[in-house]
């Protein structure tokens, strides 16, 4: 069942307006450290933080935070997959009343403040009568670089830095990690799509905000730091990039998924041209040009062959 699928909590007017905001952080054999550091900066940030555990029983660690009575763990003792997990924090948000929802990451660090200047965004926008969808912060890197917002355009995905004068940006994309969420919006849009699994979650779900006439906002007046990959390498084809490497198995989700939500109505002709060459570069960098490209392969085929047979799900064995 998704969040969409419960009725209405009743929702009482919090003294500050980050009082209605419940952060919702999926993790998966989390560093403890990190995490501590994200939760203290939750904490101050929002009214509730529920942590939705995927780390398998052997391996769970149990929750490093005692301390913090607004942090709720709910281990699932499984990986039930980013979508699932998310899904029940949005859940269990919805029952402890929360108006707005945050969603997180566990190695995302946001910004002091980041949760007030998101809700202010927007509240200004719809002010001005816009139909927010979500409100995302800029991500930045380790190097605090970032690649800005999110447009599909010219056959490809055009990224957007925001300019220091304008509160928000218009984008067609935004990472989950960061992203506020109003309650209202998921009772019309729905949850996560949990065929996905992991990879294309966010681009789904933001496909389908803007199917239904949601607009999502891109603000530069705060800051979430994220690294996208688990490391960058520098490849050269044509010039020098710096390119997020993941593991083998990820390459399965990326190829698979894209299939998936090609397939789908609210794949807008914007996004699958811009997919296409996403698809044609990930092929070229990683299965081609980077070490460890035959491993890559296979999983990229493997997830070719499931996305075009409608499978989805975990990876299976």
């Amino acid at each position: 069942m998704s969040p969409a699928d419960l009725p209405p909590s009743p929702r009482s007017a919090p003294a500050e307006p980050e009082a209605a905001v419940t952060a919702v952080v999926v993790t998966y054999h989390p560093h403890a450290s990190v995490l501590q550091q994200q939760l203290a900066c939750l904490v101050a940030q929002v009214g509730q933080v529920v942590v939705v555990d995927n780390t398998p029983t052997e391996h769970a660690a149990g929750g490093p935070w005692p301390q913090w009575p607004q942090v709720l763990w709910l281990p699932l003792r499984r990986n039930a997959g980013l979508a699932a997990a998310q899904n029940l924090g949005l859940q269990e948000a919805r029952r402890l009343g929360a108006e707005f929802v945050l969603l997180l990451d566990q190695d995302s660090l946001p910004a002091p403040g980041m949760t007030a200047a998101l809700l202010q965004v927007h509240a200004q926008a719809s002010a001005q009568g816009l139909r927010v969808g979500a409100v995302g912060p800029l991500v930045v890197g380790l190097a605090d670089d970032s690649n800005g917002f999110v447009r599909f355009g010219l056959g490809r995905y055009q990224a957007v830095l925001p300019r220091a004068d304008e509160p928000w940006l218009r984008c067609d994309m935004l990472i989950a990690s960061g992203s506020l969420i109003p309650m209202t919006v998921l009772d019309d849009v729905g949850g996560m799509a949990e065929p996905l699994f992991i990879d294309k979650v966010d681009f789904e779900w933001c496909l389908r905000a803007l199917a239904k006439g949601w607009l999502l906002l891109g603000t530069g007046r705060t800051r979430l730091q994220h690294q996208l990959g688990e490391r960058q390498r520098r490849v050269w084809f044509l010039g020098w990039r710096s390119l997020p490497v993941h593991r083998p198995f990820r390459y399965y989700y990326m190829v698979r998924n894209s299939l998936l939500v090609r397939r789908l109505p609210h794949a807008s002709p914007a996004w699958l041209r811009a997919d296409r060459r996403q698809l044609l570069s990930l092929l070229l960098y990683f299965g081609l040009l980077l070490p460890g490209r035959w491993a890559a392969l296979r999983m990229m085929a493997r997830g070719c062959w499931h996305g075009l047979r409608g499978i989805g799900g975990p990876l299976p064995p």
